[in-house]
């Protein structure tokens, strides 16, 4: 079944007897709207190529956030829906499909998930699939789905965040199988896709911007397609609110807004203050220890180094001599255990005070 509005369309509408929420897709994301360059032509022709069914292959787009990922999963369903050979398809984030089947089990109605994901469906969109780390038996469900899926020869989009290979407790088949996939990178834009990001979004919010302050912009903030968003919103409000000229000057102050500021303590001292507190040598922190005395120190010293370092994966695993993956479970794992476990909340609480007071 499809429904549509004038705004935003919604596929796949999950039946009565599982209301659950649903991501919906947004009219804009399409191949019309995608700007493309040199970081992620390959990642566009691969799209456009599964929604003209010139491509039989699944496609496993990944990518940090904000450089185009849902972009281009949801121009492959708005495509499919307007071309009228589709009309099964289901666009579905990895988290959702998780709470639905939940839902679906404690219902006894696993049956109608199974039909509905299996026989109903043509088109698999699933995103974040990372978040599937973990979850053995959503991931065990997933893979049937996808053999079913694979044999009936239907097409099938994953994102992710990571490699399939560097997700923590992905199960060895579910991961083989997705692994299969075309594996397709999306790189940040460079400065010639930024500064047109910067035109198109100063043109779609009807601002006139001169061409000298977009290039000061491309030039001077990196990183995804929110964070140019965001300096086109910011020089629209200040110019409007403060009744200035959109000029250099103006461009300097949002600048400012997003270049970051030095922290006052470094990693070292981080890892200091955590040993000191667990009595541990800061050796220890990057060691190959399974210690429990060892193990929640160093997922802490991880954890406070992302929040007030905002360090990457990758840097953070360079320093404590892990893989990223790895990482990235720790996180994961801490932030649970922190949640879950007052006297840990306590403890992490005292540490934060100890680094602001550091800053």
């Amino acid at each position: 079944k499809t429904v549509k509005n004038k705004k935003k369309t919604s596929i796949a509408v999950p039946q009565p007897t599982l209301p659950l929420a649903y991501p919906r897709l947004c009219e804009n994301f399409t191949f019309k709207e995608f700007i493309v360059g040199r970081t992620n032509q390959y990642a566009y022709t691969a799209a456009y190529n599964l929604a003209n069914d010139h491509l039989d292959q699944p496609i496993f787009f990944c990518s940090d956030t904000g450089l185009g990922k849902s972009h281009l999963s949801q121009s492959i369903a708005n495509h499919m829906i307007s071309s009228g050979k589709y009309t099964k398809i289901l666009y579905i984030t990895a988290e959702d499909f998780t709470n639905e089947m939940v839902s679906a089990l404690k219902e006894h109605r696993i049956h109608e998930f199974k039909k509905k994901y299996r026989r109903d469906c043509n088109v698999l969109i699933l995103e974040n699939i990372h978040f599937l780390s973990g979850k053995e038996k959503i991931q065990t469900e997933l893979n049937y789905t996808l053999d079913v899926l694979w044999e009936r020869r239907k097409k099938v989009v994953f994102t992710s965040l990571i490699y399939p290979q560097n997700i923590p407790g992905l199960k060895k088949e579910l991961r083989s199988r997705i692994e299969s996939s075309l594996m397709v990178p999306i790189d940040p834009p460079d400065f010639k896709m930024r500064l047109e990001i910067l035109r198109k979004k100063a043109k779609g919010k009807n601002v006139l911007i001169p061409e000298n302050v977009l290039e000061y912009l491309a030039q001077h903030i990196d990183g995804d397609v929110r964070r140019l968003e965001s300096a086109i919103n910011n020089i629209k409000a200040r110019s409007l609110l403060q009744k200035r000229a959109i000029d250099l000057d103006l461009a300097k102050e949002v600048r400012e807004m997003f270049t970051p500021r030095t922290p006052k303590i470094n990693l070292s001292e981080i890892k200091k203050l955590v040993c000191q507190h667990y009595k541990i040598n800061c050796e220890d922190l990057i060691s190959k220890s399974r210690q429990k005395q060892i193990i929640i120190p160093r997922k802490l010293a991880i954890y406070l180094a992302k929040r007030y370092l905002n360090l990457s994966l990758t840097e953070l695993g360079k320093n404590f001599r892990r893989h990223h993956s790895s990482i990235l479970n720790a996180l994961n794992s801490i932030e649970k255990e922190i949640k879950k476990r007052e006297f840990l909340s306590r403890e992490v609480k005292y540490l934060c005070k100890k680094i602001e007071e550091k800053m």
